[in-house]
């Protein structure tokens, strides 16, 4: 049974508008699904996959996550909870080009330099 509705998209800024770190937490976190293929290269799931959408880093993961596994889907956005990280909801395969910034920071605090 597909689960239907948009793709979470997990945005690598948090609600305070910082810029999360380590650096490589997005590939670390889509690392969860990936494997190494017969020609020795990652391969990341479909359903998870690591992104740079302009200059924020980003991990897409696809609904039917949820139907097929569903307490990694649970864990995937918990992991979003706990860190304060943005969360948007949107359909990636229809509209990719409305993933291209993520949602403005909630929080009305200083940004400190990177």
């Amino acid at each position: 049974m597909p689960a239907t509705g948009p793709d979470a998209v997990i945005w690598g800024v948090t609600t305070a508008g910082r810029r999360f770190r380590p650096s490589d937490w997005a590939e670390r976190l889509a690392g969860l699904t990936s494997q190494f293929g017969y020609d020795q290269r990652l391969a990341y799931s479909p359903l998870v996959m690591p992104v740079t959408l302009g200059t924020h880093k980003a991990v897409i993961v696809g609904r039917a996550l949820e139907a097929l596994e569903p307490r990694f889907w649970t864990f995937l956005l918990r992991f979003a909870e706990d860190n304060a990280l943005l969360v948007s909801y949107l359909d990636t395969a229809t509209t990719p080009r409305a993933a291209m910034q993520p949602p403005t920071a909630t929080a009305n605090e200083p940004r400190e330099p990177v």
